[in-house]
Formats: C-alpha cells, structure tokens, sequence
C-alpha cells in the first residue's frame, strides 16, 4: 500500500481515479481548490498556480498524481493556461521532490503532441500541456519516477466539455447529418483511464516506467459511431442520416466553425502500445461497450440499471 496525493481530485477524473486507487488498497490524498467532504483526506490548496503551498498535503506522501489543471475554459487566455498549467506543475514538481515522493504520475493531453509537431498552429491550452511535461519530466532528474500520459477526449457520462455536448446532441433525439462521417478518431474511457493511471503509479513506485506515453481505448472509432453507440446506449432511435462529410465540413468552414469542424470531422488518432507494453496493461473497457454505457447513465441519471 502506498500513500498517493491526488491533485484534482473533485475533477471529472478524480471523482473517478480515487475510488479505483482505494479499491486496489492505496491510502489517498485529495487535493483541489476548495475545501470537500470525502472519504479520505482532503486538502484545499487554493488555486493552482506558481505560488500554490503543496506542503499540508504532501507530508509521508509515496506519490503524486497530478490531475489538476485548466482546459475546459472559454474564457481562459494564454497567461491564465500557462500559470496553472505550466508553472503551476512546476511547483508541485519541486514540491513532491522537496517532499520525498518517489513518483509523479502528471495528466498531459495529446494537444501536447499537437503543439510538438506543429508549434505555429497549436492553441494556447497544447503549449501549457507541453511547457507543464517539461517540468513533470524534470522530476526525474532528482532519481524519481516521472511518467507522463498524453489521452485523447476522456469520456463518461459525466464527462465536461464536448463529450458532454455530444450526450446532449444524441438525447436530443433530433435526426444528425453524421451517418457518413467515418472518420477515425481515438478516444479514452475514464475507467481506462484510471486503470492506466494506477498501472502507473503502481509501477513507478516499483522503480520503473519514466517516459511519455500516450494513451487511449484499443478500439479507434467515428463521429458515427459515438452518436449511434451512444443513442443506443439511451434507448433512442440512431436516426443518422448519411450527408457527405465534405458538405458538412464545407459549411463549417462557411459558417467559421473550423475548430467544431476538426473535433467532430476530422482524424485524430493515438498509439497506446508502447504503454501497454511498458506497464503490461491492456484497456478493460471496449469502446462500443463504455460509450453505450455513457449514454444509458447519462439518460439514466448515472443509474445504469
């Protein structure tokens, strides 16, 4: 058993991650903004940034995972990503070295490889993920274990951001011109998700897996797909109708909705082996099975029965 801090711990991720990091008989530290009731022990640390105190939380801490930071935004501008983001994992950085931690264990994006291989185009939140991995991997250098993860969109039927948008698009009910989008995109469910993450954790506290790795289900799938899957998961008609997807993109562009056009048309594929090889660790969620399962909690009121 270790003792593990987990940094946004009342986040979409967290709610999840804790729970699975009790079962497999860790003790846990939850840390966010505001002070919570739960199970463990809670800490509030205020926002999250480069002067965040990490010390009332990190005392006789083994391991970090670090899930905290900023994404889901509109309103956010490059100064507000890059002092959570960047800087605000640099602090925790030094402070879990300074602490004795023996693992950190950071949440990347993989608009962190985005912002690698395309600097000039990248937004603001991919080159705060990719400044943030820097510092993550700088732990190392101190003789900790660093393992950083890249995950596609994380889905659940609780999940922010556009998966929550497309829920709310598929229990509409309304016909969808997507039947013909076959793009091929990865995605992660949070259950995958928190089992990679604690395979993570669990190896590093072991001595081994430094690296950076992407992440995501086995299975690559369509626009199509998400919204049928989902549609079936609530119990409702698929009605996809099949319009070419070079129309629908043609009208985004008309319409200046480029960013909307690349989340839902375009490809955007990850490549989970080399971590499944490293940590020995296959994905216990099917996608055609989770996202189904997103859909029916969702319909349900998280009540899947």
């Amino acid at each position: 058993m270790a003792r593990i801090l987990v940094t946004g711990a009342t986040g979409f991720i967290g709610r999840h991650l804790v729970p699975v990091l009790l079962k497999r008989g860790h003790e846990v530290v939850e840390a966010g903004r505001r002070t919570y009731e739960s199970a463990g022990r809670f800490v509030a640390v205020g926002d999250i940034g480069p002067t965040t105190d990490w010390s009332p939380a990190l005392g006789g801490v083994d391991a970090v995972i670090h899930l905290a930071g900023l994404a889901h935004r509109e309103d956010a501008d490059e100064a507000m990503f890059f002092s959570v983001n960047d800087a605000g994992t640099r602090r925790l950085a030094e402070a879990a070295e300074a602490a004795g931690a023996k693992v950190l264990v950071a949440l990347s994006s993989i608009a962190a490889r985005e912002a690698e291989q395309n600097p000039q185009k990248a937004n603001a939140y991919g080159r705060s993920k990719l400044a943030s991995e820097a510092h993550a991997r700088s732990f190392a250098e101190g003789g900790g274990v660093s393992i950083v993860l890249r995950p596609p969109l994380v889905y659940g039927h609780d999940a922010p951001g556009n998966w929550r948008k497309l829920q709310r698009l598929a229990a509409s009910g309304f016909p969808l011109p997507f039947g013909a989008v076959r793009n091929r995109r990865s995605i992660c469910s949070v259950g995958n998700l928190c089992s990679a993450i604690a395979a993570a954790v669990e190896a590093g506290l072991n001595g081994t897996g430094n690296g950076v790795y992407e992440i995501a289900d086995r299975e690559v799938v369509s626009l199509a797909d998400i919204l049928a899957w989902l549609r079936e998961g609530m119990g409702r008609p698929i009605r996809l109708l099949p319009v070419p997807a070079g129309m629908l993109g043609a009208v985004a562009d008309l319409a200046g909705k480029q960013k909307l056009k690349t989340a839902l048309l375009e490809d955007l594929t990850l490549d989970p082996s080399t971590f499944m090889r490293v940590f020995a660790w296959s994905p216990p969620d099917h996608a055609e099975e989770a996202i189904r399962l997103s859909g029916r909690l969702y319909a349900f009121g998280g009540n899947a029965a």
